[in-house]
């Protein structure tokens, strides 16, 4: 039994990319509503990571393309950057 290798291809997962994190009030976050502007306190071009179920595997930046917003990959992780990029960056 067991998966065959040509079936492979079609496995589904769920890839995510991080924009980025911030702190607010409570007080701030009860008066949000549609249309509001959440300052992720980032310079333009800074590091946006990918998740693929989870897990941090990638880096790359955040840029338009077309009219829609796209990540442009500039780094695979290898298994020991996997654990260090997410850490020195959010702090988990």
């Amino acid at each position: 039994m067991g998966i065959k290798i040509e079936s492979i291809d079609e496995i589904t997962t769920d890839f995510e990319a991080c924009l980025g994190a911030t702190t607010i009030t409570l007080e701030d976050l009860s008066k949000l509503e549609k249309g509001s502007l959440i300052d992720l306190n980032l310079p333009s071009g800074s590091p946006s990571f990918v998740l693929v179920n989870g897990e941090p595997v990638a880096k790359g930046e955040i840029m338009a393309f077309e009219r829609n917003l796209a990540i442009r990959l500039n780094q695979i992780f290898d298994k020991d950057e996997v654990y260090y990029y997410p850490r020195k960056y959010f702090g988990t």
